[in-house]
């Protein structure tokens, strides 16, 4: 009876997760930042920030033990996301490439180092090139559940670390602060791979064009 009702408890929690997942990438934050000259050093500056604030709300928590201050907890780890998900758009922002912030994009910044494996067809890299994949909703939709149950049960094996306040606000927010900086890199990579990618397309129409007018030059 017992195992029946944690595994109730666990779809639960699984659902509540799923259903952030999706109100978060389908609604894709706005950025309040504009592109700049120099990302790299901004970018470090937004990542480092969004990191202190992540294990701030990370540590702050207080979760009693056992499946129901779990779910109780849903919530601050769903304002985590938000951190993690407007970083993202800030750092698209900061490299101007926030018109190509997709929600398979999106996914990739947030989840790929947590869930290489199950993403793995999601973004393909080319040379210096990272190509996300167009998901239809049902296929994304699919896949989030796959990395919501992966989730889940990461966030139920670490429910005795939160049922000690001390050690399990400091675990917490350690991580936290960790998972932060990893999303950040992870688009980082990405954006500045765009904007490498627009920049040696611009230097090959110059290259073109500069031909272009030789050859007319050349005929007059």
């Amino acid at each position: 009876m017992d195992d029946c009702t944690d595994e109730k408890k666990f779809d639960k929690i699984k659902e509540r997760i799923e259903s952030i997942l999706v109100d978060l990438i389908t609604d894709i934050p706005e950025s309040l930042y504009t592109a700049t000259d120099n990302p790299e050093e901004k970018v470090k500056r937004l990542t480092q920030k969004a990191a202190v604030k992540a294990s701030a709300v990370s540590t702050t928590l207080s979760v009693p033990a056992g499946f129901t201050g779990i779910l109780t907890s849903i919530p601050d780890i769903a304002a985590i996301w938000r951190i993690q998900a407007q970083l993202v758009s800030d750092i698209a922002m900061t490299y101007g490439k926030f018109a190509l912030l997709s929600r398979e994009a999106m996914v990739w910044c947030l989840f790929r180092h947590s869930a290489a494996q199950l993403l793995r067809d999601v973004a393909v890299r080319t040379g210096s090139r990272i190509v996300v994949q167009k998901l239809s909703m049902a296929a994304l939709e699919a896949l989030l559940r796959k990395i919501g149950l992966k989730i889940s049960t990461r966030f139920v094996g670490r429910a005795a670390l939160r049922a000690i306040p001390i050690l399990g606000a400091i675990g917490n927010g350690a991580y936290s602060y960790y998972d932060t900086c990893e999303v950040g890199k992870t688009a980082a990579a990405y954006f500045k791979a765009l904007a490498d990618q627009s920049c040696q397309e611009d230097s090959e129409n110059i290259v073109v064009d500069a031909e272009k007018t030789d050859e007319t030059e050349t005929a007059n």
